[in-house]
Formats: C-alpha cells, structure tokens, sequence
C-alpha cells in the first residue's frame, strides 16, 4: 500500500470522496434493517417498500454525484491543483 502523503491532495479528496460513498451504503443497509415491518405494528409491507424507494433514491443520487466528484479528483492533472 502507498504512502498516503505521496498521494497529493487530489488523490486524497478522490478516496474521502469514496469513503463517504461507503458510509451512505451502510446507512442506507441500516434504515432496511430497522425500518423492517414487524407483525404487531409499525408499518406494512407497501409502505416500507415505498419508503426505502424514496431513501433509495435519495442516497443513491448522493452516492452516484459523490463517484462522479472522486473520478474526477482521482484523473486530474496533478499540477491542476497548485495553479494559482
């Protein structure tokens, strides 16, 4: 594994950017676990799967902008970054 102060500051974003992408997914694996409908109460099937569509959606629109910001990071001209 590399030496993460050799990566410069693009590289570095590009995998914080990653990172967050990963803690989105657990959280969203999360709300299907605890928004499980029980049989004495809370909410039914319909709305638990519409529910985890909307949160689906949302997060999942996060995540993909989040890939598309550390590809870019990630491919950027490394002397991009220091131009002033």
């Amino acid at each position: 594994m590399r030496d993460p102060r050799s990566l410069g500051f693009n590289k570095l974003a590009a995998l914080g950017a990653l990172a967050v992408c990963g803690g989105l997914f657990l959280i969203l694996v999360a709300l299907f676990v605890v928004l499980h409908p029980y049989p004495r109460g809370g909410m039914d099937g319909t709305h638990y799967a519409l529910t985890l569509m909307a949160f689906t959606g949302l997060l999942g629109a996060i995540i993909a902008v989040h890939l598309a910001f550390a590809h870019q990071l990630w491919y950027a001209r490394p002397e991009a970054s220091t131009r002033r």
